[in-house]
């Protein structure tokens, strides 16, 4: 926020500005709408303090980052011992609060994909309920890296 120093908030005035403060950094791709040929829509999350992979939000795609990004999607592979269920850390459907649709109160279904694949994406410091408060925007995928260098979640006090 930047303002004078003496100026009070005036409901209906221009005076105050609003900026906000972008950063680059990884999260871990969990899901996406559409299919995993042709992703619409990202997932992506981040490991908590426990070892559970968190949701923190949603990033759309441009068509040569969906191209990009289909030859790198895994399915959800089934668990290693024999009859146990596919498990994915997120709730299928997504519920719609998680998602930020706010217009969209029903549930969203999407394609949970093997949490394998780290991306860097820009996104704002504004940060609340263990989520990015704003649009993430995808900037490409990070193979040089693993799913475990991308940084913990923390708790929305920077913990």
């Amino acid at each position: 926020m930047i303002k004078r120093l003496d100026s009070r908030y005036e409901s209906g005035q221009r005076g105050w500005r609003k900026y906000r403060a972008y950063c680059t950094t990884e999260a871990i791709i969990g899901g996406v709408t559409g299919t995993i040929h042709d992703p619409d829509t990202l997932f992506i999350g981040r490991y908590d303090r426990r070892g559970r992979l968190r949701y923190t939000g949603r990033t759309p795609l441009r068509a040569p980052q969906r191209r990009e990004l289909a030859r790198l999607l895994s399915p959800l592979r089934p668990a290693e011992r024999i009859g146990a269920p596919v498990t994915h850390p997120w709730p299928q459907p997504l519920p719609a609060n998680w998602s930020g649709q706010f217009d969209r109160p029903e549930p969203l279904r999407y394609v949970q994909v093997q949490p394998t694949v780290v991306a860097e994406i820009d996104v704002d410091t504004a940060f609340e309920h263990h989520r990015w408060r704003h649009r993430v925007r995808y900037l490409r995928p990070r193979l040089d890296l693993s799913v475990y260098d991308v940084p913990l979640l923390l708790d929305d006090n920077g913990r």
